[in-house]
């Protein structure tokens, strides 16, 4: 059962549930909008609709949880992304993953630590 403020990411029915330490999570809403100008000159817009874009902050990050987001991120495909908000309903949104930063922070024997990864997620 996920517990409530969970965000999990994956393929339709195998998502993973992403790390919640050092994780803000901000929600966007996007206006999908066509613009044109009138013969007089004037900007003239309609908006088509609006999506969600979400990103995801992490201030420290351990190899393994990174090896599994870049995981998610090589299939290059569409995923589910799931938020369990905190009156306990579950959202479920399809998102194109987007290029993400990280950087390597520091290193100890075989434990590599990763630090300002931004993930964004697109809803299609």
């Amino acid at each position: 059962m996920s517990e409530i403020g969970e965000l999990q990411l994956g393929e339709l029915g195998s998502e993973i549930t992403l790390p919640h330490a050092g994780r803000q999570f901000s929600e966007t809403d996007l206006p999908i909008t066509r613009e044109a100008r009138t013969s007089a000159g004037n900007l003239v817009e309609d908006v088509i609709a609006y999506k969600k874009l979400f990103t995801i902050d992490y201030e420290i990050l351990v190899n393994e949880d990174l090896e599994n987001i870049v995981d998610l991120y090589d299939l290059h495909e569409h995923l589910n992304f799931i938020i369990k908000d905190r009156d306990e309903n579950t959202r479920n949104y399809t998102v194109k993953f987007r290029p993400f930063s990280r950087r390597r922070w520091t290193v100890e024997g075989n434990n590599w630590w990763w630090q300002d990864a931004t993930l964004q997620l697109e809803e299609i």
